[in-house]
């Protein structure tokens, strides 16, 4: 494509395919990354920019640049951040870190929050669980009821007793923040399990086993 003349290029059908599936395909991958790595706002707008800025300033040396390598610069503007975050997954063999937790509630509380242009709302949807290591160690506290407040149970012998309860005190869930596709696919009562990769390059990307309650 570099070595063609640019008016050639457009008269290939796959081209033109090309050039109107690859912002979609370019949007699923981003969408893809986003669910593996947890990036903060900020940096998700800095990965989502950046390509742009760039892309730009090719654009700007249009003078300088001969058309096709200014596209074909443009084109791997876009996808060297999507590679390079990749590699960082396929070619990540170390043993990651797993967590299992059963949800026992969620919610999905609306924030309110203030950047430069104001205040907005934004939905926070979590997911109440229990860690497993934390299900099978149920504790056991002892509660006796006082006599006033109970009629008292005689034995042959007039001995009087205490009736005693024991009631369970299951551990405080905690919170975790799930994106709006997965807070409607799963709920109360099913299990999940969180393993975290260190990642080649040392970013830590994040991959779900979800399991629903049948």
């Amino acid at each position: 494509m570099k070595d063609t003349d640019r008016k050639n290029i457009d008269l290939y059908l796959s081209y033109k395919l090309l050039f109107l599936t690859t912002p979609f395909l370019y949007g699923f991958i981003v969408w893809k990354f986003f669910e593996w790595y947890h990036f903060s706002l900020i940096t998700q707008l800095i990965l989502f920019l950046l390509p742009v800025i760039v892309s730009f300033f090719v654009k700007t040396k249009s003078k300088d640049i001969p058309n096709n390598t200014q596209n074909i610069l443009q084109t791997m503007s876009y996808y060297c951040i999507p590679f390079f975050l990749a590699v960082n997954i396929s070619f990540d063999f170390s043993k990651p870190s797993s967590k299992g937790y059963l949800i026992t509630d969620k919610s999905s509380p609306i924030e309110e929050k203030r950047d430069s242009e104001g205040y907005y709302k934004i939905t926070d949807y979590q997911f109440k669980a229990i860690p497993k290591e934390k299900m099978n160690t149920v504790q056991i506290k002892k509660y006796e009821i006082p006599p006033n407040k109970m009629k008292p149970v005689k034995y042959k012998n007039d001995y009087e007793y205490l009736r005693s309860y024991y009631l369970k005190e299951y551990p405080k869930p905690i919170i975790i923040h799930v994106n709006r596709k997965t807070y409607h696919q799963f709920g109360k009562g099913d299990f999940l399990d969180i393993e975290t990769y260190p990642g080649l390059f040392g970013i830590k990307w994040t991959y779900y086993h979800w399991k629903l309650n049948d």
